[in-house]
């Protein structure tokens, strides 16, 4: 490729990514229309330090076992098996927690993993506000996966997930899909992914039924410096709240310590303030095993912390 056409290839994606990140406006007091209205809206919350330390800008660059979660046509870059765990230390002692497996073989990589979240324990209480029992909700999500490589260039992926939601002594339970595309460039080092997330029917809560928060995910990601360095964007669009995009930044130094970080922002202002949509963090690349962390903000709830590991055999 001509010298100059891939400089000016590089510039143009960095004043693209630079532009939007900066682009922040006053917070909106506007409340989406069908928020508050869907059922298992934990399944919104990314997973893995490394994804969320790059601004949930992930759906294009994806590329091991978290890709069940940003997109599972990433599954297929897989070389060999592994195994992965996230902890996600979140506020007013609520805790999320990821584990998987997966392993590819030949050109299909084949996974599955468990998305949880628990509330810790809730004093319970009556009409009148008299303590009855202590509860202990949580919201749990069980994936299988698949991908497949066609050819250098395309992925496809696709996630099966049983669900349920215990509040008390009531629950609701559901079945979703995820399905997802990848491409990579052949002459130039630019990839799109694309996620349509949380796809199903309704999930009953005693009386009444509600839908699941589908979403659909759009990006690109672009690697310099022979791969040392990555820039990344993604637009999401749910359907429970407004659109977002998100922009990210890797950069990866003697093939063993990785800086990132990123910004997500929610057309019409991000609910917490404008710093709730900065991230950050670092990952250790020590031999078979990836150890990551990602730091994010969430206005005056304080920080939250993840913290995850991948694991390759």
């Amino acid at each position: 490729m001509n010298p100059y056409k891939t400089l000016t290839l590089h510039s143009l994606i960095i004043v693209i990514l630079i532009l939007i990140s900066t682009h922040v406006y006053a917070d909106s007091t506007d409340i989406h229309e069908n928020a508050g209205t869907r059922a298992m809206t934990f399944l919104k919350i990314g997973v893995g330090a490394k994804a969320m330390g790059m601004g949930e800008a992930q759906v294009a660059a994806t590329n091991d076992l978290y890709a069940s979660f940003w997109n599972p046509a990433g599954l297929g870059a897989l070389q060999k098996p592994q195994i992965a765990l996230m902890h996600n230390e979140w506020f007013a002692e609520i805790n999320h927690e990821f584990v998987g497996f997966a392993f590819p073989i030949g050109n299909n990589t084949v996974g599955a993993s468990a998305n949880f979240l628990s509330f810790g324990d809730i004093q319970g209480r009556d009409q009148e506000g008299n303590e009855t029992m202590i509860f202990r909700p949580y919201d749990l999500a069980v994936a299988v996966s698949y991908a497949r490589r066609i050819g250098e260039p395309l992925a496809l992926g696709v996630n099966a997930k049983v669900l349920r939601e215990q509040i008390a002594d009531d629950s609701g339970s559901g079945i979703a899909f995820d399905l997802g595309g990848l491409y990579n460039f052949s002459n130039i080092p630019l990839s799109f992914g694309i996620n349509a997330q949380h796809i199903g029917p309704r999930v009953q809560y005693v009386e009444d039924a509600f839908e699941l928060p589908f979403t659909l995910r759009i990006g690109a990601a672009y690697r310099l410096w022979k791969e040392a360095a990555i820039l990344t964007m993604d637009f999401i669009r749910p359907t429970d709240n407004d659109n977002s995009i998100a922009v990210g930044a890797g950069y990866t130094i003697a093939n063993i310590l990785q800086l990132r970080t990123g910004y997500i922002y929610k057309f019409g202002g991000n609910d917490l303030g404008a710093t709730s949509g900065l991230r950050g963090g670092f990952g250790l690349t020590l031999r078979r095993f990836q150890v990551d962390y990602a730091v994010v903000p969430f206005g005056d709830l304080g920080l939250t912390h993840r913290f995850s590991l991948l694991a390759n055999f």
